[in-house]
């Protein structure tokens, strides 16, 4: 009756080759000296070393990230702030500071600022070195700005964000010659004028969503031509109220305006803005 053999499987131990291979001549098996050199645990030891370093790089990347995000809705709602004021010929300096602070704080609420990356919340802005005069307004806020994470036993760093406007000393509506002359504003891409700077279309509201969201939203956003072309996405994504564009940086141009002040008769064959400047 024939018998059959099962083939013993491979075993090799660095005890096996030293007493039971002597026929190499003292070599061993590539399989046992790395069994050697690898003592047990050595990958859960390395996975327990990487793992907090890898994460912490992560928090690191994203608190910078969060940083930088607090401080451009800060400067841009002070560079408003004051665009919005230097239009104000009539008022005292000390009431054009004073209006300028109160803009500053509105804007940073309709930009949703993360407060609470800013030691003292709204509190915590000083305007030391701020200077309003007859011509000029020179207005600087300075703040201390949290860490989301300890990092290396730092937790805030200083921050400081200025801007220094002309104030409008030309003539007003309704004073001197061209009575009936009428002011609107304009910007270098719209292709319409607006009676009002304060239009939604001239203040944008910028929004940060999630990119997996943004799926849902494909058929309300293109990709931004400027920011988005042949760079990757990260994990969120900017976007107004009033665009049909997704912008991958909070610093692209297509997330700003520069707002001129002409006369209607100069607005050549710009249209008017159907929210503020419709007839």
């Amino acid at each position: 009756m024939s018998q059959k053999i099962g083939k013993e499987k491979k075993k090799i131990s660095l005890r096996q080759t030293i007493y039971t291979e002597k026929n190499i001549k003292g070599h061993l098996p590539r399989e046992a000296f790395f069994h050697a050199l690898l003592p047990k645990g050595a990958m859960t030891l390395e996975a327990a070393l990487v793992l907090p370093l890898f994460l912490f790089a992560v928090s690191v990347f994203l608190s910078l990230f969060l940083m930088m995000q607090a401080q451009y809705i800060v400067g841009n709602a002070l560079e408003r702030a004051v665009a919005d004021t230097a239009l104000l010929r009539e008022r005292t300096p000390k009431e054009v500071e004073t209006l300028t602070k109160a803009a500053f704080y509105k804007e940073l609420a309709a930009q949703n600022c993360p407060l609470t990356l800013i030691q003292g919340g709204v509190v915590g802005f000083s305007w030391k070195n701020t200077k309003v005069d007859g011509i000029f307004i020179d207005i600087m806020v300075s703040y201390r700005i949290k860490f989301p994470v300890n990092l290396f036993g730092m937790r805030t760093m200083q921050a400081a964000d200025s801007c220094r406007m002309h104030r409008w000393v030309g003539r007003q509506e309704g004073r001197g010659g061209d009575e009936g002359e009428e002011w609107v504003y304009v910007t270098p891409t719209q292709s319409v004028y607006h009676k009002s700077r304060n239009c939604s279309h001239l203040k944008l509201s910028i929004k940060v969503i999630k990119a997996s969201g943004l799926k849902k939203a494909e058929t309300l956003y293109v990709p931004c031509g400027h920011c988005t072309k042949g760079q990757v996405m990260g994990e969120t994504v900017y976007v107004t109220d009033d665009g049909d564009c997704y912008h991958y940086r909070i610093d692209c141009s297509g997330l700003k305006r520069t707002i001129y002040m002409i006369k209607r008769t100069q607005a050549g064959g710009k249209r008017p803005c159907s929210r503020c400047g419709g007839e």
